[in-house]
Formats: C-alpha cells, sequence, structure tokens
C-alpha cells in the first residue's frame, strides 16, 4: 500500500515504465492491479447509499442515506471509483496540486469504466465538469475535473462542453469548512454557460475528482438543471463518506 514517504517518493519518482502510482508493473498510463486491489478494499464491507453513493457499513439497512431523504439532490445518482483516503487522498494530492496532469489519463479511464458499468444503457450527450474560477484557474495552470472530463469523453466518445457550467464567483477553499458552510460557500458561485442551450431537455455528466459533502456538485446541478438541462448523472474520482459529512472529516466514498 502506498502511504507515508514510500507513497510519496513513488508518486513522485515512480520506476520508469512502471504503474504512474507505484512503479511496480505494468505501464505509465495504467494503474497496475496491485494498485487497483488497495483502492477496492477501501470499500471492504461497505454498501452505497442508492442516491448519492456515499458508503456506510450496512448496519441502518437503509437504500436511502438521511441526507439524501431531507435534501435530495438535484442529480439522478452519483458515484465514485475510491475513497478519499490512504492511497488515494495521496493520489489525489498529486494529481490537483502538484503539477500531475498525467495522471488524468489512467484516472479518467477508470471513471469511464466505472460509468460503462453502472450505465451502461444511458446515452449522455455531454460530459461536464466542474469548473475552477478564472483566478484558481491561472493558478493551478489546469482544472483538474476538465483533464478527467476530457478523458472520459475520449473513451466514451461524448461531446465535452466545458462551456455549460461556469464558475462566476471565486469561492475560499472548502476543506475545514462543515457541511452547512459548504453549502453557503458555493451558493451562487456558479452559472449556466452557453453551451446549456444545446443541452436542454438532454441527459449530461457531471465530472469532479473528489465529493464530499456534495456542496459543490449539488449547486452545480442546480444551476444545470435550472437552465433546462433534463438529467443530470455525476462521477467522482474519489470521495468522503456519509461519516464524514457529520463529522466535518473526509475519507471513504460518495
Amino acid at each position: 500500500m502506498l502511504s507515508g514517504l514510500t507513497g510519496l517518493k513513488a508518486l513522485i519518482f515512480p520506476e520508469s515504465g512502471g504503474c504512474p502510482l507505484c512503479g511496480r508493473q505494468g505501464t505509465p498510463d495504467q494503474i497496475c492491479r496491485f494498485c487497483l486491489q488497495v483502492w477496492a478494499d477501501l470499500a471492504k464491507g461497505l454498501v452505497p447509499c442508492a442516491k448519492c453513493g456515499r458508503f456506510h457499513s450496512g448496519e441502518e439497512g437503509e437504500k436511502i442515506c438521511w441526507e439524501c431523504r431531507e435534501g435530495e439532490p438535484r442529480y439522478i445518482m452519483a458515484r465514485a471509483v475510491a475513497p478519499y483516503e490512504g492511497p488515494v487522498r495521496e493520489a489525489v494530492h498529486y494529481f490537483k496540486f502538484c503539477g500531475k496532469r498525467e495522471l488524468a489519463y489512467p484516472f479518467g479511464e477508470l471513471m469511464a469504466a466505472l460509468i460503462v458499468q453502472l450505465f451502461p444503457f444511458r446515452t449522455f450527450s455531454a460530459v461536464v465538469p466542474v469548473p475552477l474560477h478564472t483566478n484558481r484557474l491561472r493558478e493551478r495552470g489546469y482544472n483538474q475535473a476538465a483533464l478527467l472530463a476530457g478523458v472520459i469523453a475520449r473513451f466514451l466518445k461524448i461531446p465535452l462542453q466545458e462551456e455549460a457550467l461556469l464558475r462566476v464567483r471565486e469561492t475560499p477553499s472548502q476543506t475545514s469548512l462543515s457541511r452547512q458552510e459548504r453549502e453557503a460557500n458555493v451558493k451562487k458561485a456558479f452559472s449556466a454557460g452557453k453551451d446549456a442551450l444545446q443541452l436542454k431537455g438532454k441527459r449530461v455528466l457531471l465530472v469532479d475528482d473528489v465529493y464530499t459533502t456534495g456542496a459543490t456538485v449539488k449547486e452545480c446541478c442546480q444551476v444545470l438543471t435550472s437552465a433546462g438541462i433534463g438529467e443530470v448523472y455525476v462521477i467522482a474520482l474519489a470521495a468522503g463518506d456519509r461519516k464524514s459529512t457529520r463529522l466535518n472529516s473526509s475519507h471513504g466514498y460518495i
């Protein structure tokens, strides 16, 4: 398992020609079986909410979690590839904050495979990434959600519409905020763009890198559906579990 200094070293200096996460085997554009198994092990013994997909122990026996029952999101369904903890958290950190753009390809491939598995008969009219504000985009140099969305669009042969959703207000980082604070933080931070006009009544796939409380995704979906888009499905690389929204931490599945 990638952890601590070993995980950091593997991500920064992977062995030539190997897995982009551990360098042990395989190719630089595919995550190896070992790392995939490590990611899968994080979700063992858990079951997902049928709506938001965040995993729990299954002891409550509920199909829809209490948060979705209290305020049902405007999307049809949300899912993620892996829990946002341990090696997944490290990988996302390097992809998002350390310029590891090349990780978009293997990550996007995993997300595309999950989409095919979950929605084999769904026809999406567009792939829409969660946007960054222009100031944040200038600072980071790229929008990680847009990179993932581009890979997914190519794999699934679906148009990428980066102008369907715009970030019109810069907001502070969500990291240290509670669920309620996150929701207030992103309120009116997005607006429908010119490409949204082409998608009225259509089904779209919204892409983000990490889903924790879901505040950002919910606000995006509110904007898209208010603009006339028919159905929104959500796919993320990693996500926080339901418990994390109560305790204001961030680990686990969507």
